[in-house]
């Protein structure tokens, strides 16, 4: 074994019986089975995780404060009336007065949830997959310590944020975030999972979300990395929906110096509907692996997959989309689309769409781009009299910022163009233009 593997098995010895045991062992005995992905699997084939298989790893402290100032700050705050849950290195900090909507959103620990109601968590962490986009998520549901569980019952008029800071007290240490939100029939909400980090010895980061939509709920997600530079993030999103249920989703890669990603999407039954947006940013050596798949698993259901990025420096960006269309699922609708821009010779793009369809009648489209920045465009702006500068900075800022003119929150929206712009070049000549 290697000496993660080893290292993430002490863990597990380590942990204290809870009425979770059987789940997490049999999560463990998967993962342990499977071990850490390597090039020669097919979603992993772009990210080499050598370096990250030769390390031991501990728990990441629970007891962490935060003492400093984070790499970015929260995108949404009280003034905009949005509402704020706090998780450091995975344990949620709960506010101590009850939030105004609660008649709308309960918000419990999962430590109290496998104490209080065992059959409902386990419901939620079951069944467990082989599927090797899922390894992570098996190690995760393994050895979390505590997470957030949040059931919305009615239309959430405020944002909610879940403010995750990772805090490493040493080297090579390992947090376990778990969040599960679940809309009930006909409920709606915006929930931002934001990820920064506190200090320079950010922990390995392995953190998961699982969303369930009942019948004709909506939900708009976003999970927004804004780590520092020496960070690695491992993070995975399972979305289950129900009839007629819509789900906005938005992957944002800011920050961080190796941020895997993963959107795993069942549509399961009539008229669920699914809108992914991904805004991938190679800045200076980061390496952004972005996987989604939606699956179609009943008839007349829709999913749409738009995916931005640039890559700068030497960084890399991956983005790997698959569309699976089920037996049955006849009527069903979907298009991928992902541009790609190269700013550096030496950065590289990858993209990979992907069909997999087993019925007949149905509406799959696909389309990848990846080159320079479009000469025609170039000479349309600066035939409007501007400098070459000027005109390139605009134009990357366009290119990537088209995938935020969905976001329904105008402060996070602001945050995230921020953000932004101080990746992009000449930064501060794109300030003056807001």
């Amino acid at each position: 074994m290697t000496p993660a593997l080893r290292s993430f098995e002490a863990q597990w010895r380590g942990r204290a019986a809870d009425p979770l045991s059987q789940v997490r062992r049999q999560a463990m005995e998967h993962f342990m089975r499977l071990g850490i992905p390597t090039l020669r699997d097919e979603s992993w084939r772009y990210t080499d995780l050598r370096s990250l298989a030769a390390q031991s790893f501990v728990d990441a402290p629970q007891d962490a404060m935060l003492g400093g100032a984070t790499h970015a700050a929260p995108l949404l705050n009280s003034a905009e009336g949005a509402l704020t849950v706090l998780m450091i290195n995975g344990r949620p900090v709960l506010p101590d007065a009850p939030f105004s909507e609660s008649n709308s959103l309960s918000i419990s620990t999962l430590r109290e949830l496998s104490r209080i109601d065992p059959m409902l968590l386990a419901r939620h962490l079951e069944p467990l997959s082989d599927a090797e986009q899922q390894r992570w998520s098996l190690l995760n549901t393994a050895l979390f310590v505590d997470g957030l569980y949040l059931k919305v019952t009615g239309k959430l008029a405020a944002p909610l944020l879940i403010l995750h800071v990772s805090v490493g007290g040493s080297a090579a240490t390992v947090s376990y975030p778990r969040v599960i939100i679940e809309v009930a029939p006909g409920a709606s909400a915006t929930i931002v999972e934001q990820h920064v980090s506190q200090g320079e010895l950010a922990p390995l980061c392995n953190s998961t979300t699982r969303i369930e939509l009942h019948e004709d709920a909506e939900l708009e997600h976003y999970r927004v990395f804004l780590s520092g530079s020496e960070a690695t993030h491992i993070d995975s999103l399972d979305v289950r929906q129900d009839r007629g249920s819509r789900c906005k989703q938005f992957t944002i890669v800011l920050g961080g110096g190796l941020v895997r990603t993963t959107l795993d999407s069942q549509l399961s039954r009539p008229g669920a509907s699914l809108d992914s947006y991904s805004l991938l940013v190679g800045h200076e050596s980061r390496h952004a692996d972005c996987v989604n798949i939606a699956t179609h698993a009943a008839p007349d259901t829709r999913s749409r997959q738009t995916a931005r990025a640039i890559a700068g420096g030497t960084s890399r960006v991956v983005f790997n989309s698959k569309v699976v269309v089920g037996k049955g699922a006849m009527h069903a609708d979907s298009q991928q689309s992902f541009r790609g821009l190269l700013l550096s010779p030496k950065a590289e793009i990858d993209s990979r769409p992907q069909l997999e369809i087993h019925a007949d009648e149905v509406k799959c489209a696909h389309g990848s781009t990846t080159g320079r920045l479009d000469p025609n465009m170039l000479f349309y702006m600066l035939s409007r009299g501007l400098d070459r500068q000027t005109a390139q900075s605009l134009l990357v800022f366009a290119f990537l910022a088209d995938v935020l003119t969905g976001v329904s929150v105008p402060a996070a929206r602001s945050a995230m163009e921020s953000a932004l712009i101080t990746q992009l070049p000449d930064s501060q000549l794109l300030r003056n233009f807001r």
